[in-house]
């Protein structure tokens, strides 16, 4: 009870007073929700039947690309055994009853757990996910009850012509409105995952539209109708107006698109339709970064953008949202290196939108940025790797383009610089941080890594993020992985730029990023500022990354009252490297190959970390609920010396 208490003590305290007063609205309409127990049959319209759209007719053409057939084949097989994958973790058993379709009690089941959550026995709005004991992280159940694994599916059993499978996943649907009666149980908690049930469910009628029948579709009718409701009566506005309200916008859409024929589907497609342009706006800076402070925030609120503005048709979006969107595929680009792949800043829980097989999809962000490319019309923008997806068939992504452009970058509002080149043969891909921590008074999915450092040589991460690893289930660890003593940046006695006050908020106070100096030369010459240590120690962290002819030099400098303590300079590598202290600097390897060398500031200690439980450091998580051990080199001197210069030097390609 403290716990719960001090959460909403928490977010009261960032909210203004319409927020207060829309809360307080929403609490009223929650109240009365609970004292409901409505059925599907009070949505369903007699004779109705969703409406497939255009959107993934491109997919059911005699031919499509070896790769994406494949994947369509092998989600058919894997759902036909009953076996099901989602986020790095393998569900128990088998998920299919003696019937085939999907059993009733796998829609509450933790994976890690073994327990489950509550189902249509409460109201969703009398459980308390982020507090309820006894259970896993709720991303694992609602990662299942997205739908999405029954997409990929549902695509190949139209193209195989497969009557069987395609009523087994009919029936899986009916398995889940079984379980889930509307405002019930865990599955209603939070309007995003409406939102996505609604695009598999998009998905499923186009491809399945054959074998529906009458009866089938007035309960896939009704089964909108609820969602759509829903979506409209509990919107994400205020401090909450981040990706969740895209998602209900989207579901918004759909739902209107899907039946056109409901009373509310205008109104449903008029507010979805206006949130969607508007939160393109608001979430994406003029640069075209995410004010979210992930790439992988930004991939998937873009893939939602995507399945909404398509959904509607000729149109949509308007011109200036539309810029908007290619500026942010371009940004998505910028952060790629020369494999394809993105560093993980900011939280990343592996949502996918559309999904092929599984969670798992390591060029994710390139794959939207193509989707844009191709959506918009804008070949220029398609990156020059990625992986194969079927949703490139749907948003018509352009070849890939073998081009990369090197040189500097700033990305002045949403506060970050990259650099890509060459340096003694080897390829340089490098990202600074000099930007906000999140997006509006929650900051949500921000991390505490102002003036942190990302680096790939040759396409392979070597000084990588920690991660995300988990959500609502860790507690402490959730905290650590967001605090700036595990990222590529420097500390003062163990205490963090900004300090989080919950699993996705901060307090009041945060660090503020300045970028001082940028030189758009052939070789990189950047300084950037913050005040995260001024009301605590009196002091500034400023830093200055300058290139050199065989790396960078980092140099870390404290300006105001000399702090008592100690600094500690970390940088975590990638989990393949090995680490030895050699002479004065650590020397990183993949196996006998050296990589780089980082030279420690003189005077300073060096420590080596490796999986230490104690401070978190050590530990690299590179998707949902992995964790992998790793070395953190930690440079430490004593803080009254108010300046340190490290140096991280490239070993030559040979």
């Amino acid at each position: 009870m403290l716990k719960r208490l001090n959460w909403y003590a928490r977010r009261l305290a960032v909210m203004e007073r319409g927020e207060i007063r829309h809360r307080v609205r929403e609490q009223l309409a929650r109240r009365a929700a609970r004292r409901e127990r409505r059925d599907w049959a009070d949505f369903v319209i007699p004779g109705a039947r969703p409406t497939p759209i255009h959107l993934f007719a491109p997919l059911f053409e005699p031919a499509l690309p070896e790769p994406v057939e494949r994947q369509l084949q092998t989600a058919a097989e894997t759902l036909r055994s009953g076996h099901l994958r989602l986020l790095n973790r393998d569900w128990p058993g088998s998920v299919l009853d003696s019937s085939g379709r999907v059993d009733s009690a796998i829609w509450t089941l933790d994976p890690v757990s073994g327990a489950s959550w509550p189902g249509a026995e409460r109201s969703a709005f009398d459980i308390d996910f982020r507090f309820e004991a006894g259970h896993g992280d709720v991303k694992y159940v609602a990662e299942l009850n997205r739908l999405h694994f029954l997409a990929s599916p549902a695509i190949h059993a139209r193209r195989a012509l497969d009557p069987e499978l395609a009523r087994a996943i009919l029936s899986s649907i009916i398995s889940w409105m079984e379980a889930n009666p509307p405002g019930r149980g865990v599955n209603w908690y939070s309007g995003i995952e409406a939102g996505y049930r609604l695009v598999s469910l998009l998905c499923i009628v186009a491809a399945l539209e054959p074998w529906i029948d009458a009866a089938t579709g007035e309960r896939l009718a009704s089964f909108v109708a609820a969602h759509g409701s829903w979506l409209a009566r509990f919107p994400s506005l205020h401090s909450s107006a981040n990706n969740h309200l895209v998602a209900e916008a989207m579901g918004l859409v759909l739902a209107a698109q899907l039946l056109p024929e409901h009373p509310d589907a205008a109104m449903w497609l008029t507010t979805g339709r206006a949130h969607l342009e508007n939160r393109t706006l608001a979430l994406f800076h003029e640069d075209g970064v995410g004010q979210e402070q992930s790439p992988a925030y930004s991939a998937f609120t873009l893939e939602m953008l995507l399945i909404g503005f398509a959904a509607m048709g000729a149109g949509a979006p308007g011109p200036k949202t539309r810029e908007r969107m290619a500026q942010a595929a371009s940004a998505l680009n910028a952060f790629l290196d020369d494999d394809g792949h993105a560093p993980l800043i900011g939280d990343d829980d592996q949502s996918r939108v559309l999904m092929a097989f599984g969670s798992d999809e390591p060029r994710y962000i390139a794959s939207i940025a193509g989707a844009i490319a191709g959506f918009l019309g804008r070949p220029d923008l398609t990156p020059s790797i990625r992986d194969p997806h079927w949703r490139d068939i749907v948003f018509a992504t352009p070849p890939c383009s073998p081009q990369l452009t090197d040189g500097t970058i700033t990305f002045p509002q949403g506060g970050y610089t990259v650099r890509r080149g060459e340096i003694d043969g080897r390829r340089v891909h490098l990202v600074f941080d000099h930007g906000p921590l999140g997006f509006g008074a929650l900051a949500a999915h921000g991390h505490a890594d102002a003036l942190s450092v990302w680096l790939s040589l040759d396409g392979r991460p070597v000084l990588v993020d920690a991660g995300t690893h988990l959500y609502h289930s860790e507690g402490e660890n959730r905290r650590r992985f967001r605090v700036s003593a595990l990222h590529n940046t420097l500390t003062i006695d163990g205490a963090s730029q900004s300090e989080p006050s919950g699993a996705f908020n901060w307090m009041p106070r945060r660090a503020k990023a300045t970028l001082d100096s940028v030189a758009h030369a052939a070789r990189l010459d950047i300084s950037a500022s913050h005040d995260g240590y001024a009301k605590r120690f009196g002091a500034v962290h400023h830093r200055r990354i300058v290139e050199t002819t065989n790396g960078f030099d980092i140099a870390d400098r404290l300006t105001g009252t000399p702090p008592s303590g100690e600094v500690e300079i970390a940088f975590l590598l990638a989990p393949d490297l090995e680490a030895s202290v050699e002479d004065h600097g650590v020397v990183a390897r993949r196996g006998s190959r050296t990589e780089f060398t980082l030279v420690a500031p003189a005077g300073a200690a060096i420590q080596i970390v490796r999986a230490d439980a104690a401070s978190g450091r050590g530990f690299h998580s590179p998707g949902f609920g992995i964790l992998r051990e790793a070395a953190t080199v930690v440079f430490r001197a004593p803080a009254r010396q108010m300046h340190w210069q490290s140096s991280i030097l490239i070993d030559p390609l040979t």
